[in-house]
């Protein structure tokens, strides 16, 4: 569905489950879309949640709308709340959508009731060990020049869209086996490859705002959550190491981290239910 801002602008959102169950607002990753809720859909149907997934400014179907921080974006989200009627939400973020996901956190406090992020990505200050050289060089570009970031991965979604089996074998080049493997899956690959490309439906500027106010200081404090605040994240993830939600975990008040033996930053998301049953509590 399509909302709209005070300007007219267009908020692309994908929505899944019972109009009359829990929300759950889903905040995708980087280079990902809103189209990315469809991977819990079983969920969604197993634990009798409703999924909220709107497109950040620029991405997918949303018009763009200027950020300066991480932490802008949490008006947005409460406009998307307050136009489909949503009092109270669980938030999830997944990847670089879980600094998204905690700026709502703190700053919509009594809109929230619980947190949850699967391999989230830290703040530029945090440390990049573990993570594969590949994706270090794209974060060191993004904090100098966001825009050439933005732009180079936008070529790949050219790339993934004309030569998909290429744009793949690119992609998982430095990911350990458990994440190639689980994006081998049909469903998997053909998911991860519409999602890529939905996200620069509009071009490149949308990644590129991403990748700039997610690599300079976001405009909140960690430590001001207080909602319960889950954290999942795989000991073989090279795309975001485990030490970020390690970090996390001691940032956020009483938050409980959750490692999974053997999964990856893709792998992790092959099974969601059991990282996501916290939500439905």
């Amino acid at each position: 569905m399509e909302l709209r801002r005070a300007d007219g602008g267009v908020i692309a959102v994908e929505v899944l489950g019972a109009p009359d169950a829990p929300a759950v607002l889903l905040c995708h990753g980087l280079a990902d879309s809103r189209l990315a809720v469809h991977g819990f859909a079983r969920a969604a149907d197993a634990l009798g949640l409703r999924f909220i997934a709107p497109d950040r400014p620029g991405i997918g179907g949303t018009d763009a709308r200027r950020l300066t921080r991480v932490v802008d974006w949490a008006a947005e989200a409460a406009l998307v709340l307050d136009t489909l009627g949503i009092g109270s939400v669980a938030l999830l973020g997944v990847s670089g959508g879980g600094a998204f996901a905690a700026a709502c956190a703190s700053e919509l406090p009594d809109r929230v009731r619980s947190l949850l992020l699967i391999a989230p990505l830290g703040p530029p200050a945090w440390p990049t060990c573990g993570m594969a050289a590949g994706q270090r060089a794209s974060l060191r570009i993004a904090r100098h020049a966001p825009a050439i970031g933005g732009w180079f991965m936008g070529r790949l979604a050219t790339l993934a869209r004309r030569a998909p089996g290429l744009f793949l074998r690119l992609a998982t080049s430095e990911m350990p086996a458990c994440d190639r493997r689980a994006l081998a899956q049909p469903d998997e690959r053909a998911a991860f490859l519409t999602n890529y490309v939905e996200a620069f439906h509009h071009g490149s500027r949308g990644v590129a705002q991403d990748l700039r106010v997610l690599t300079r200081p976001w405009g909140f404090d960690l430590a001001s959550i207080r909602v319960p605040t889950s954290i999942h994240h795989g000991d073989a993830d090279t795309t975001v190491p485990l030490q970020h939600g390690r970090r996390f975990a001691a940032a956020i008040r009483g938050a409980r981290l959750h490692v999974h033996p053997g999964q990856g930053h893709f792998s992790i998301l092959a099974a969601p239910e059991q990282s996501l049953a916290t939500l439905a509590a």
